[in-house]
């Protein structure tokens, strides 16, 4: 799953930049390019495009390729500048198709693009080419096509290129998954030899969807002096949210393709509400509306999640359903949650979108993030209610209250819940644990507590995981449940054979004397006639999913192991009050992972209440910046220890996960049955604290396999 902060770049102004005044003031140059998903350019030869004369646009610096589908057959371009568009006598080759629908028209793809076709292109009509099994359709650039036309432009498909080249001015050709036969190629070389301009648009090889070679016989057809990688350009630093979407300013002028011109970016006021029309429903979380000025956005329905249809299963986690492991069943959901959406919005004339005070208006894909209301009833609530989607685990304003519903579709087995069986998911991962992995830790001052994970004497024997027992309070120095980490997540290296899941769980216990029953002032007071439940609650409503801080949405794998040995596991986001609050009264123990915002006094009030009626707390850190860990470090005080996350971080050269020194790994671990499995009446439980076999900050409780195994 992507997710975190979305990031824009701006263009840069030197301090030595002259400021124009009204008589020699220069044309505004187009704000900078996303290519989501996007190729690298070569030259014609195969070998690396080196010749500025033929590259209008290069990615930033920071960017760098790789050969994502593995088949050995990218050019790798190092320390290269990498072009991201060639352009050689009217033939203009793109990494990425950059103008389609869901593009984020709040860059300057749309506005490069017609620049492009009004400098290359001697006429008005424009081809489409739809006649090779492209994946992108004319449709699939409507607002483009719009755009090009209220501009002068004759947009129009066709499924025969060659046939009615003769009678256009410009053609475009996406990805052909079919080859053009030979007589095509010889139509596209007439074609452009006459004066026409031909737009090729590749994508990346992410799924050995691109089609390389057969794009490259038509650009070696139009004798053009490029052609397409075999590759994915990626950008840690510049980019519109996931690296595989890089952002550009790296224009050569000498092109006329940059002018800034009116675009179809469409600014919304997150305070404001908007009358719109119901355009297309995509999914049953997706819908695309059309506003009164005319644009068609899509717009992401907030804090849900349905399942993806059939098509899009490739997309889909059952960890995050629980009790639900078949992915066939959830793409039949998926199926039925779009059903669903039709129907709600069939008759909607039209729908009034609003937004949320603690979400962005778009998401890292720049899709409208909001919720949909007709006849004052709000699709987003219902489609929860009903049982066909879950709770997106954000900081949205709403997400305990629907998160109230989401339980009580599950408890009644209402749409995709009908075939939820936690109760008998299959237990995973619960083994003695042999070696423990901290990707991004810091270390732990545990002067006044008790340390029960060090580092290996390689890394300095630091203190990696404390407790308080008194307090009841853990620290992990490390958000050593992140799915990052998981191989079916794309991580090289399969870690579910370290014991983290397995640890965690037991320490809750450990601190814990709770055995999920309420016990404060809401006892009594559980969901219907559910039976207070025994449940795990990691925050969620300290900006955790838009950082490096871990909410539910982050640790689905953690929450599927839980579930395995008996165990309940939920984000909330208001330990205040609400259901938040009442599922806070009947947990064991609360985690809080690298918040991004204070917890205000309310809020430790409620945790100090929480852990007096004898729930545990549990700090998971890490190197994610000073104020994060100041945050963790101060609400470690408010609730009465000395335990903290200590400056620097903790590296290890020689034991580490995947050869990074960044993901130490130790087999230094004390404390009895913490490490020998969940086991739901292990005698450490109750928070009796079995302190026999502990250390106390020295490390030197490292036991061997054989009496791990005991």
């Amino acid at each position: 799953m992507q997710r975190r902060t979305f990031l824009r770049t701006t263009v840069a102004v030197t301090a030595a930049a002259t400021i124009p005044t009204a008589a020699n003031a220069a044309t505004e140059t187009i704000d900078p390019i996303v290519f989501d998903s996007t190729a690298s350019l070569l030259a014609a030869d195969g070998s690396l495009l080196t010749d500025e004369s033929l590259v209008p646009v290069f990615a930033e610096p920071t960017a760098f390729n790789v050969d994502e589908d593995d088949d050995g057959d990218a050019t790798d371009y190092g320390t290269t500048s990498i072009p991201l568009v060639a352009s050689d006598d009217g033939v203009v080759g793109f990494g990425a198709p950059i103008g389609q629908d869901d593009t984020d028209f709040g860059y300057g793809n749309e506005e490069f693009l017609l620049n492009v076709l009004d400098e290359e292109t001697d006429g008005e009509t424009v081809l489409f080419d739809e006649g090779h099994g492209q994946f992108y359709d004319l449709d699939s650039f409507s607002a483009f096509a719009d755009y090009a036309e209220s501009n002068g432009y004759t947009v129009d498909a066709t499924d025969s290129l060659s046939d009615e080249l003769s009678s256009a001015d410009a053609a475009i050709v996406t990805s052909p998954s079919d080859g053009f036969t030979d007589a095509e190629l010889s139509a596209v070389e007439s074609f452009v030899g006459d004066g026409g301009a031909l737009l090729l648009f590749d994508q990346s090889d992410f799924g050995n969807f691109d089609a390389t070679a057969n794009l490259n016989e038509v650009a070696s057809a139009a004798d053009a002096g490029f052609s397409f990688n075999d590759d994915q350009v990626l950008d840690p630093e510049s980019n519109a949210g996931p690296e595989f979407a890089p952002t550009t300013s790296q224009f050569d002028e000498n092109f006329d393709y940059f002018d800034e011109r009116e675009g179809l970016g469409l600014e919304l006021d997150p305070e404001q509400t908007y009358e719109v029309e119901i355009d297309r429903v995509t999914d049953g979380d997706t819908v695309d509306v059309q506003f009164p000025e005319g644009q068609t956005e899509s717009v992401r329905l907030l804090g849900i999640d349905t399942p993806e249809k059939p098509a899009n299963q490739f997309a889909e986690r059952p960890e995050e359903w629980p009790g639900i492991e078949s992915l066939e069943y959830l793409g039949q959901q998926g199926e039925e949650a779009t059903s669903f959406a039709e129907s709600f919005f069939e008759d909607a004339t039209t729908a009034t979108l609003a937004f949320d005070e603690n979400e962005p208006v778009r998401d890292a894909f720049d899709r409208v993030l909001g919720y949909l209301t007709v006849d004052e009833t709000q699709y987003n609530r219902e489609a929860v209610a009903a049982g066909f989607a879950r709770v997106y685990d954000s900081g949205f304003g709403r997400h305990d209250e629907f998160l109230e519903r989401d339980r009580a579709a599950r408890d009644a087995g209402r749409g995709v819940w009908a075939a939820s069986d936690p109760e008998n998911s299959a237990e995973i991962r619960n083994e003695p644990t042999e070696s423990l992995f901290f990707p991004s830790a810091v270390p732990i001052e545990a002067d006044d507590g008790e340390t029960v994970v060090n580092a290996e004497q390689a890394a300095g024997g630091q203190p990696l995981v404390a407790v308080d027992e008194r307090a009841r309070i853990g620290l992990v120095g490390s958000p050593f449940i992140d799915e990052s980490f998981e191989s079916a997540e794309g991580y090289p290296v399969n870690t579910s054979d370290y014991g983290n899941f397995s640890v965690l769980a037991s320490l809750a216990d450990k601190l814990s004397a709770r055995d999920g029953t309420a016990t404060g002032p809401n006892k009594g007071k559980g969901h219907g006639d559910r039976e207070p439940s025994t449940e795990l609650l990691i925050d969620g409503g300290h900006g955790q999913l838009n950082g490096p801080g871990l909410s539910a949405e982050d640790a689905a794998y953690f929450g599927r192991f839980v579930e395995g040995v008996g165990l309940g596991f939920e984000g909330i986001n208001d330990v205040t009050g609400g259901f938040g609050a009442t599922l806070l009264d009947e947990t064991r123990a609360f985690i809080v992972t690298s918040p991004e915002s204070e917890f205000t006094d309310a809020e430790i009030d409620a945790l100090r209440t929480f852990r007096d009626d004898g729930g545990a707390v549990l700090l998971l850190g890490g190197a994610h910046g000073d104020a994060r860990r100041t945050r963790l470090n101060d609400l470690a005080s408010a609730l009465g220890t000395d335990l903290r996350f200590a400056d620097g971080v903790v590296t290890d050269e020689q034991h580490n996960v995947n050869d990074d020194p960044t993901v130490p790994t130790t087999t230094v671990f004390s404390g009895g049955e913490l490490f020998d499995g969940y086991q739901s009446e292990a005698k450490y439980k109750r928070g009796k604290g079995n302190k026999k076999n502990g250390s106390k900050g020295n490390g030197n409780g490292k036991r061997n396999a054989e009496e791990r195994h005991r």
